[in-house]
Parts: structure tokens; C-alpha cells; sequence
């Protein structure tokens, strides 16, 4: 079962409630209980919100049901991002936190950052965007705009936004709500940026919290992620991260660790898409990010801790991961620190 965040659905339902629907319209809607709608502890199915929106658009035809939501919406909203977003150093890189972390707002949602010298523009796409007829999508877009003009503190930042669906209400109320342009009916959702913002300082930028809300949604990720996996999976995780903690890295000792053979470990990792490498070269990648935040580690001695032959394989191993060398992203960091 895919999830979507509790804050993201609170909202929701909270709107739905505001304008009359009662709470066995809702669950109706819904299909499960108001209960679990609203508890804090839970990730919903992620088919809850559009089913609900869904039920608004029907009560409610030809009203800005959508902008209004995203108007009135708390901006835990999204999950926690926006409070990451705002420590981020400029709008470049408040937005690749967004696209990086989306997934912490919804399992199957899908934002892409696409750049050029004449366009920037983040593009969205959710398999279940045909049951609410797109109509999430575009509190979603409108929520963004929201996000950058009111909390990061950059106006006018947009040339154009795109629906790959129709007009629900009067394209007025679009046009009066984005302030640019707004296409209906095209082949992409999206919000076009203009190039020249994504340098745009934010005013509460901190390097060092925005480090930390990095390493606290990768944690959500994995919380997320875990959920959803059988426990024979989470205790070769677990197995793994716990030989990490020794400097062990290893695929057998991972089996030992878990009390199963190597074999039967193998077996599972297999049937849930997985090797045990993969899972040794993800607690790798977590244990590099962090070491190289302190430039006291020299590279050298971060490639022995995580248990390579030499600085060279190590090296191969991070660019795999992440695009790019130790080296880079450790001059990233610093940069953002300057």
C-alpha cells in the first residue's frame, strides 16, 4: 500500500469539514475512518486525498475548491519540506530539496527540476492524479507558489504554470490566483521559474540546520520505507546499519547478524528487489554523507572507515551514488557555508 502525509490529508479533510461535508461524508469518501484521517501517527492511503477532493468537485462544481485549500493550508502541508526549504541558501536549492524529498509527501509523486539558460521549471506527475480529475495537482502547484512567495520570502518568481487537465472553475480565478499566465490541457504539469530567481538568496538561510533537516528527511524516507517492508527485509537493514556502527561491511556477516544463512538472506533480498551489496552500499552512502561534512576527515581515512580497499574505490563508489566525487560534494557543502 502507497501512503501520503498526514499533514497533507489533515488539510484536506479540515477544508471538507469547514465547508459542510460531515465527517461520515468524509469517511465515506474516504473510505476509512475519520479517525485514522486525523491521526498525526499515521500515513493515509495515498488514494485518500484526491478521492476526497474528488467528493468537494462534485458538492462544490465551478468553485476554486483547490485554490482555496491551498490558500488556507498550514504549511506542514507538505510534510516538514517547507520548514527544510527555508534554511536552504537560495531557491535552487530549496527547490532540489523539494524534488529530492518528494516522496516524504507522497509515495508515487514525482518531481522533476529541468534547467536550461532561457528556462527552469519543476515538472509533477502522480499516477492517481485521473481520479480527482488533476484537481490535487493544482493545490499542489498552487501550494508551491505559496511556499516561495510567502515563506522563502521570493516574490514574483514565475513566468507561467501548466495543467495537463481542464479548467474546473473560471480561468479567472487561476490567472488572479498564480498572477502569470496559466495553460490548461498541455502535455506536463508544471511550474515555469524564471532563470534569474533561482539565485534569489532566502532571508533564514542557515547551513548548518539545513544540513540537519537533509539527514532528518532521509531518516523520514527510510521510516517510510521501512513500514512497508516484511520483517525478514527490516532485520537485514537493521543488520546491516548495526555492522556499520562496527566498521563491518560485509554481505555474510550481514546474514550472521540476522540469524539466517547466507543463502536464505540472499533469498529474500532477491524477492523484495534487493541484494545484500545494495544494502551494505546504502549504509555506506549515509555513513559518507555524514563523515564528509566534517572536513577533518580527510578522504583517505573516510574510505578506510567504510571499509574500501583504497581512496580510488571509494571514490568509483560515491559517484555512483550520487553524480558526483567526494571531493564535489564536499566543496557543495563548503560552498554553502561561505
Amino acid at each position: 500500500m502507497t501512503t501520503v502525509s498526514n499533514g497533507t490529508v489533515m488539510s484536506v479533510v479540515a477544508s471538507a469539514l469547514s465547508r459542510g461535508l460531515s465527517f461520515k461524508d468524509v469517511q465515506d469518501a474516504a473510505g476509512i475512518e475519520c479517525s485514522t484521517l486525523m491521526n498525526p501517527e499515521t500515513r493515509p492511503p495515498e488514494d485518500v486525498m484526491p478521492k476526497i477532493v474528488a467528493q468537494l468537485g462534485e458538492r462544490f462544481p465551478g468553485e476554486p475548491i483547490t485554490l482555496d485549500i491551498a490558500r488556507a493550508a498550514p504549511f506542514s502541508f507538505f510534510g516538514g519540506l517547507a520548514d527544510g526549504a527555508r534554511y536552504a541558501d537560495d531557491l535552487s536549492a530549496a527547490i532540489n530539496l523539494l524534488v529530492k524529498n518528494c516522496s516524504v509527501i507522497s509515495d508515487q509523486l514525482e518531481l522533476a527540476f529541468h534547467e536550461s539558460e532561457s528556462e527552469a521549471k519543476i515538472i509533477s506527475n502522480h499516477p492517481m492524479n485521473h481520479i480527482d480529475g488533476g484537481r490535487s495537482a493544482e493545490i499542489g502547484s498552487a501550494f508551491i507558489v505559496r511556499l516561495f512567495t510567502e515563506f522563502l520570502g521570493i516574490p514574483d518568481c514565475f513566468e507561467r504554470i501548466t495543467f495537463s487537465h481542464a479548467p474546473h472553475f473560471d480561468e479567472r480565478h487561476y490567472t488572479d490566483y498564480f498572477g502569470v499566465p496559466v495553460e490548461f490541457n498541455v502535455d506536463e504539469i508544471s511550474l515555469v521559474i524564471k532563470p534569474e530567481k533561482l539565485n534569489a538568496r532566502i532571508k533564514q538561510a542557515n547551513v548548518d540546520l539545513f544540513n540537519y533537516v537533509q539527514t532528518h528527511l532521509s531518516g523520514i524516507k527510510k521510516q517510510i520505507a521501512a513500514a512497508k517492508e516484511p520483517k525478514e527485509l527490516k532485520a537485514l537493514r537493521k543488520a546491516a546499519a548495526e555492522n556499520a556502527e562496527a566498521g563491518v561491511f560485509n554481505t555474510a556477516s550481514i546474514a550472521a547478524a540476522a540469524n539466517m544463512s547466507v543463502r536464505t538472506a540472499q533469498r529474500i533480498a532477491a524477492e523484495h528487489g534487493t541484494t545484500l551489496q545494495a544494502l551494505v552500499d546504502k549504509v555506506r552512502e549515509y555513513r559518507a554523507l555524514e563523515l564528509l561534512q566534517d572536513n577533518r576527515n580527510d578522504i583517505g581515512s573516510i574510505a578506510f572507515l567504510l571499509g574500501y580497499s583504497d581512496e580510488r574505490a571509494f571514490r568509483r563508489a560515491f559517484q555512483r551514488w550520487s553524480g558526483q566525487t567526494p571531493s564535489d560534494y564536499r566543496r557543495q557543502l563548503n560552498k554553502q557555508i561561505e
